[in-house]
């Protein structure tokens, strides 16, 4: 499946919210301390339940994304190993994401579902999008595009296709609902 600029687009934003450190390379410590910096945003305690899902599915996910886009095993990845890597792992092959994405994006949606109930409101969301770095016009953009039924919240799930739907599909359409995850690419 070709890539589209899109989807490039929308990888480099992701590689951006990763680079947590900022140096221009993504390397183990810096899934770990986003997954740090989200559960200490949503109020958990670092050995919660949720807290060690997340510290698990940063952990699983780093694993993944070293072996698919550290071309030169040196634990850092550039922003060109990460776009090779992305695009074979999970838009090549959109099965990639469950294997090695779905641990940690069903990790953040039970931080973000801060009371159970299945739904993520528009002040949780923003409390994510606040940790990724994102502007408040994407993120009440985002939220906006993805509450499709107009109820003011969102299920657990159709966040966690939204995930799965940014990095996978390359579909430059406006309907992909991924496309829109973190606002306008």
């Amino acid at each position: 499946m070709p890539s589209t600029d899109l989807m490039i687009r929308k990888i480099d934003v992701c590689f951006g919210h990763l680079d947590v450190d900022g140096n221009g390379a993504v390397e183990r410590d810096d899934l770990l301390g986003l997954g740090s910096r989200l559960v200490a945003q949503f109020g958990e305690s670092p050995t919660s339940p949720k807290a060690t899902a997340m510290a698990a599915g940063m952990a699983r996910f780093w694993e993944a994304l070293s072996r698919a886009a550290d071309a030169d095993g040196d634990g850092r990845i550039t922003p060109e190993e990460y776009r090779r890597g992305m695009i074979g792992a999970f838009v090549d092959d959109a099965s990639g994401f469950d294997r090695a994405f779905l641990p940690m994006a069903q990790a953040v949606c039970a931080l973000m579902d801060t009371d159970g109930d299945g739904t993520v409101s528009r002040q949780e969301f923003s409390e994510f999008h606040r940790v990724m770095r994102t502007s408040v016009e994407n993120a009440d953009l985002a939220f906006d595009k993805l509450d499709t039924d107009g109820s003011g919240d969102l299920s657990v799930t159709e966040v966690l296709a939204a995930m799965r739907d940014y990095y996978t599909n390359p579909d430059e359409g406006s309907e992909a609902l991924g496309n829109w995850l973190f606002g306008r690419a």
